[in-house]
């Protein structure tokens, strides 16, 4: 039979093993949820499709991003890309831009508006629609036009919108992917 010390000393290095282990077991389960319970995916958004307006040479096209995590999702403008979702055998729809850095908080929801850059339709300071040389060949007769001189590209509002499908918000380096669905 063991002394009673040495039994003792069992029980009193157990009882502290346990203690420690209960101790330890709640920022553990804290840094389980907040870094690796909840990764932000494409599946820990929903978004929807708010509406579309015509500004100044672009479309912006406006959506509502809904966090189902409890985990914040910020999109930094050093990192985040956004791209148009479009067939690769057309012509580009345009240039998006999203007004970054922006965040989604823990089970809330952000509102953010993608502006398209529509092909050969610029807005310059004063808010008019075309350049100087492009109001110029709107404004000459016909016959003033002469071969050499360049013409609009051709554009349709509605192939555009035809061969736009949405867009993609994307923060490679933190994993964040925003998929915003075609709504129109």
């Amino acid at each position: 039979m063991p002394p009673v010390r040495a039994v003792r000393t069992i029980w009193i290095v157990a009882g502290l093993i346990l203690g420690f282990a209960v101790v330890l077991a709640g920022p553990a389960i804290l840094v389980w949820q907040e870094y690796l319970a909840y990764p932000l995916n494409e599946n820990s958004f929903q978004v929807e499709f708010q509406s579309m307006r015509y500004e100044a040479g672009g479309l912006v096209f406006r959506y509502t991003i809904h966090n189902l995590t409890p985990r914040v999702a910020r999109f930094q403008s050093s990192l985040t890309e956004v791209r148009a979702l479009q067939p690769k055998d057309r012509p580009s729809v345009g240039f998006p831009n999203v007004r970054l850095p922006f965040e989604v908080p823990p089970h809330g929801s952000h509102v953010i508006e993608v502006r398209l850059q529509l092909p050969g339709r610029s807005a310059n300071p004063s808010g008019d629609l075309f350049d100087e040389q492009t109001r110029r060949l709107l404004q000459a007769p016909a016959s003033a036009a002469s071969p050499a001189s360049p013409t609009l590209p051709d554009f349709s509002l509605q192939d555009a919108l035809v061969d736009l499908n949405g867009f993609v918000v994307e923060d490679e380096v933190n994993g964040l992917r925003l998929v915003l669905p075609r709504g129109w």
